[in-house]
């Protein structure tokens, strides 16, 4: 199976193609609700805190302020990104595990009705899990970010990080469908590291954009759970090659 930055990029084009697919409108609409108003609220939080920010004025600095600031700027957009993001996943959670659940079982994978409180919980729950993952790194970050020789370096290190992360959040909803622990979601992504860095980079970029921001959620959730579904297909295939030719064999 493909594993490079293309095909990580393509996983979402699918995605985006599919939101309007019968059966998966109900699941796609009130996550681009809920994140039309984290973004608004955001864009708001985001434009009050950047207008009271100042750069050095040490004159050694100022030499170097045409490649910071812009830097600067991409870097604060990615930060406060990622951050609603995380918020937008929390409450979104059930609905986007209900929609990854619809599309596994058009692959023909058995996953069971969950009662409502139930969903909730374990959705939430899960959520908080990988929080617990990513929160203590983008902290770690953030500090970093606050050094003035890192300024030029940061927003690569953020995008990078950051499209791991959501490499990571995206794919997760059909493996905890599927009862995959965390930490074994992130071994199975990790297997192909390049395109897990292909789509969740192409998420960072489209989440910038204002509007269409609102649709990349779902879309990446329909596009990861593709990605997720074909890769164990295709592994489902090699095992029973693998087995017929053990029994021909013998």
């Amino acid at each position: 199976m493909k594993n490079n930055l293309f095909a990580g990029m393509e996983y979402f084009w699918r995605g985006l193609g599919m939101l309007s697919s019968p059966g998966l409108r109900l699941y796609v609409l009130l996550p681009i609700l809920m994140n039309v108003i984290v973004i608004g609220a955001g864009s708001y939080f985001l434009l009050g805190w950047a207008s009271d920010w100042q750069l050095p004025e040490s004159s050694w600095f100022s030499w170097i302020s045409w490649l910071v600031v812009p830097l600067v700027i991409v870097a604060l957009a990615l930060v406060s990104g990622y951050f609603f993001s995380a918020l937008l996943l929390l409450f979104a959670s059930p609905f986007f595990g209900l929609l990854a659940g619809e599309l596994e079982r058009r692959y023909g994978l058995e996953i069971e009705d969950e009662a409502i409180g139930k969903l909730v919980a374990r959705t939430v729950t899960r959520e908080l899990i990988k929080m617990k993952y990513y929160l203590p790194r983008y902290i770690g970050l953030l500090i970093l970010s606050f050094i003035p020789l890192l300024y030029p370096v940061m927003p690569f290190v953020w995008f990078w990080f950051g499209s791991w992360v959501l490499a990571l959040q995206y794919t997760d909803y059909t493996f905890d469908n599927q009862n995959v622990d965390f930490d074994n979601t992130r071994q199975q992504v990790g297997e192909q590291r390049w395109t897990a860095w292909g789509f969740g980079g192409l998420v960072s970029v489209l989440m910038m954009i204002p509007v269409f921001n609102a649709v990349v959620p779902p879309a990446a959730v329909i596009g990861a759970t593709i990605w997720q579904m074909e890769k164990q297909n295709r592994r489902l295939l090699v095992d029973k090659r693998d087995g017929t030719a053990a029994i021909e064999s013998s």
